[in-house]
């Protein structure tokens, strides 16, 4: 099952038995490209674990795009790929 949640102006959000999926406009309203506007997001189960995979990221040459800490109700950290991709690891 595929349910449609928050959709507003900018971003429409569908949840899933176990992922999720959005899509939305660049925050910074400049066309969409790999390096601006798009995300990939794991959850990976716990903030000890978004720290080690944050680390490894980095190890391997990732761009910091947001050190792991508290956002909002979830525990998190940002890092952009060889290719400028963005990724998030989440708990």
């Amino acid at each position: 099952k595929l349910e449609k949640v928050v959709p507003t102006k900018r971003m429409t959000y569908w949840l899933g038995d176990d992922f999720a999926f959005a899509a939305a406009l660049p925050f910074n309203e400049a066309p969409a490209t790999n390096g601006n506007g798009t995300m990939v997001g794991f959850s990976v189960g716990s903030a000890d674990e978004v720290t080690r995979m944050y680390d490894k990221a980095i190890e391997l040459g990732a761009a910091c795009e947001g050190e792991p800490g508290q956002r909002g109700p979830r525990f998190s950290a940002y890092v952009r790929d060889l290719d400028r991709n963005k990724i998030c690891f989440t708990d």
